[in-house]
């Protein structure tokens, strides 16, 4: 055997190590970015959860929160106040759901399913009132489709 067929087969072997190494890094890709999306997916649900648990195991706040949404103008000053908090946080999460799913890092099944829920509130009075305020601290993704949610396309009563 001379140098010159020692040389191919060496780079005959090398290329298909070269191979067999991209073919693994791309299953270990495929596989890193369905742990992230299954992560995100429970991080998006964990949140949800979370942020309904905060409220309800508070009454006076579910309270603050369901008549600010339907009735502002009811609410004494101090109760304005936690409603304006409540609805800070009740918009960033679902801001943050909502930039997951335009950037393709959850399954548009979780938006899908979950968007109702922001929409429900969104159609309110209270919602419409704190969005008209301070929209402007919200991404402008998210400002684009808030403001593109229509009232007659959500199913009233949604909404606890």
């Amino acid at each position: 055997m001379d140098w010159n067929t020692v040389s191919a087969v060496a780079e005959v072997t090398g290329s298909i190590g070269v191979i067999l190494s991209l073919i693994y890094l791309a299953k270990e890709v495929k596989i890193g970015a369905k742990n992230l999306r299954t992560s995100m997916r429970d991080s998006t649900f964990h949140s949800l959860m979370e942020w309904n648990y905060y409220i309800m195991s508070d009454t006076d706040l579910a309270w603050v929160f369901q008549q600010g949404c339907e009735n502002i103008e009811s609410l004494g000053e101090k109760e304005r106040a936690r409603y304006v908090h409540v609805m800070y946080s009740f918009f960033k999460m679902f801001e943050n759901v909502y930039l997951h799913y335009s950037d393709k890092s959850i399954d548009n099944s979780v938006w899908e399913h979950n968007r109702k829920i922001l929409e429900s509130y969104a159609i309110t009075k209270g919602g419409q009132h704190y969005w008209k305020n301070r929209k402007a601290i919200f991404d402008p993704r998210f400002q684009l489709y808030f403001d593109q949610i229509k009232v007659s396309e959500v199913v009233p009563g949604q909404h606890i």
